[in-house]
């Protein structure tokens, strides 16, 4: 294996990749990777990024993985130095939205994805060691609920959820489409599943719960005379578990399993913040306090909370982000479904991780799940997407 270590990170800008970009910069040293390279499909340069401002740093836009591997092929050839990467790490995904079960065409979309990307990686990067995968809930059916049976602390060698749901579930045919990929290689790879995770993006993204609900608490603070914030969902989603993780647990899980493939390669590892489950009863107050806000359980009188509290208040939008000097049409683009989905309809069953796989082979990262989400108010107060306190 190769001596120098450079590390390339498909979808940058996203929750999972953006983390992994500016993790890989220090963790586990600060001269594990000589170089890392992120790719994005939007334009991103490092100084609007929120990423450190690192020599080693590079960003490349444009990234289209929807196109057949030979554009790939030729969207990477056209980035300096991307023939010495060693470790790749793919954060990459196609979502429609939230309510609705993967289409056909969204799982046909999700596979290409990583076939495209995979192939040409090979073609152009003759050092490759090691690609990591991102899935995570979805692989045990949290989007269909009770509708299907699993055992908790769930495992990563839990069956497969059975058709009809599990046809809908893609990461079943990324992961066979990548283990066929993979057959015979000197590279290999590993599975890394988060549950819902807790972060900062630069533009806004579909999978992050911070967002949502650290605007909902800023808003809540200039627009109700009450200290008091109603948690944005059911009692029954206030008291279930779940194994919520900030992303740079995530990154660290995808470096440091890059990093061991003798005990890692083809094996999948879930990952979360601590080993035994929370509850948002647990953390609500303690993620509103950053805002100086008193959480408290579902409103039982019916109170607007959540995301009808918010768009209740829609006619005030443009006042507010302009007082606030905050990014433009945040509120707009913010996705305020994923707080409404995972407080709501996600999370009315346990959703507990068993985390002993990844343990046994040595990592043992860990934070604490209020100070995810502070850290990731930090960074958007940083990145004007929420005020200054």
């Amino acid at each position: 294996m190769s001596q120098e270590k450079q590390a390339l990170v498909f979808g940058a800008s996203g929750i999972t990749g953006w983390a992994i970009a500016k993790e890989a910069l220090t963790y586990p040293s600060p001269t594990t990777f000589t170089r890392v390279i992120g790719l994005t499909s939007r334009p991103l340069n490092v100084e609007e990024s929120g990423l450190p401002q690192d020599a080693r740093l590079r960003l490349h836009a444009g990234l289209d993985l929807s196109k057949d591997a030979e554009s790939t092929i030729t969207y990477l050839r056209a980035i300096p130095d991307i023939v010495s990467t060693t470790h790749v790490y793919f954060a990459a995904y196609v979502h429609l939205g939230w309510g609705a079960s993967d289409s056909d065409s969204q799982v046909r979309e999700n596979v290409n994805f990583v076939t495209s990307a995979v192939t040409a990686i090979e073609a152009v990067c003759p050092k490759l060691e090691f690609f990591t995968f991102s899935t995570g809930g979805k692989w045990y059916g949290f989007e269909f609920g009770d509708k299907v049976k699993r055992v908790t602390p769930l495992k990563e060698n839990a069956p497969r959820i059975p058709p009809p749901f599990g046809d809908h579930i893609f990461y079943y045919q990324q992961i066979d489409a990548l283990e066929n990929l993979n057959r015979g290689k000197k590279w290999t790879f590993a599975d890394i599943r988060p549950d819902a995770i807790v972060g900062f993006v630069p533009n806004h993204n579909a999978m992050n719960i911070a967002e949502p609900i650290a605007l909902y608490c800023a808003l809540w603070k200039s627009l109700e005379s009450s200290v008091e914030i109603p948690f944005p969902g059911t009692a029954k989603t206030y008291t279930s578990l779940h194994s919520d993780v900030s992303q740079d647990v995530v990154a660290r899980m995808h470096i440091f399993a890059s990093l061991h493939a003798d005990q890692t390669g083809g094996e999948a590892f879930n990952v979360a913040d601590a080993d035994v489950s929370s509850s948002w009863k647990a953390v609500w107050p303690g993620i509103t306090r950053y805002f100086g806000l008193r959480g408290v359980g579902p409103s039982p009188d019916g109170r607007l909370a959540g995301e009808p509290w918010v768009r209740s208040k829609s006619a005030k939008w443009e006042q507010w982000m302009q007082e606030n000097k905050v990014k433009d049409k945040v509120l707009d683009r913010t996705c305020w479904g994923f707080m409404t989905t995972l407080a709501n309809d996600y999370s009315t069953f346990d959703r507990s991780f068993d985390l002993s796989k990844a343990r046994s082979i040595g990592f043992d990262e860990r934070a604490d799940h209020v100070q995810s989400y502070h850290t990731a108010f930090d960074r958007m107060r940083d990145a004007r997407i929420i005020p200054a306190l």
